[in-house]
């Protein structure tokens, strides 16, 4: 019997497409809740959106996860400093999460929120982080604050970085 499939196939431009899908979605939820916004989210679209977010979200943390494991992108510990935090609820001490953090907690997340600032309080320049929330298998409590459209740029740049072999200097690995 010949084989059709060898292997999971998330290739970098599935990987691109994600993250221009997600960019885009973190700009309009940015934009959208905003009072410069004259057009407010009625419940049934804001549950669509929601879907739409979370379940791209997801599939370009599984994308990213497969290409981890295929060693088509090496360097799980790449830091994420610009798009990416996690702290554990108990020590309150954040730090840039590493590209296999970030997949593996948008995985296994519990919630996924995204907050608006007060009308009166917002710019339209403002990053609004996406939080997500879970719990370990040891049960301990984290959360891990993303900026979804700064996230997708940090995932496009090392895509490009390992296509060119130029490394980026927004993107750096940890030394362990």
């Amino acid at each position: 019997m010949d084989e059709l499939f060898g292997r999971y196939r998330q290739d970098f431009n599935e990987i691109r497409r994600l993250c221009l899908i997600c960019h885009g979605l973190d700009l309009s939820t940015s934009t959208l809740s905003t009072e410069y916004s004259t057009w407010k989210l009625s419940e049934p679209t804001n549950i669509t959106l929601q879907t739409l977010v979370s379940s791209t979200l997801l599939h370009l943390a599984i994308a990213l996860r497969t290409n981890l494991y295929q060693k088509s992108i090496k360097g799980s510990d790449i830091l994420l400093e610009r798009s990416a935090w996690l702290y554990y609820d108990k020590e309150l001490k954040e730090a840039p999460a590493t590209l296999k953090q970030v997949c593996d907690k948008i995985i296994h997340a519990d919630t996924f929120s995204k907050s608006r600032y007060p009308g009166h309080l917002s710019s339209h320049e403002d990053k609004i982080a996406t939080q997500i929330r879970g719990t370990e298998q040891n049960r301990k409590a984290w959360t891990m604050n993303l900026v979804i459209d700064l996230l997708a740029e940090d995932i496009l740049a090392l895509l490009d970085d390992i296509e060119t072999g130029e490394p980026n200097r927004a993107i750096h690995a940890t030394s362990a």
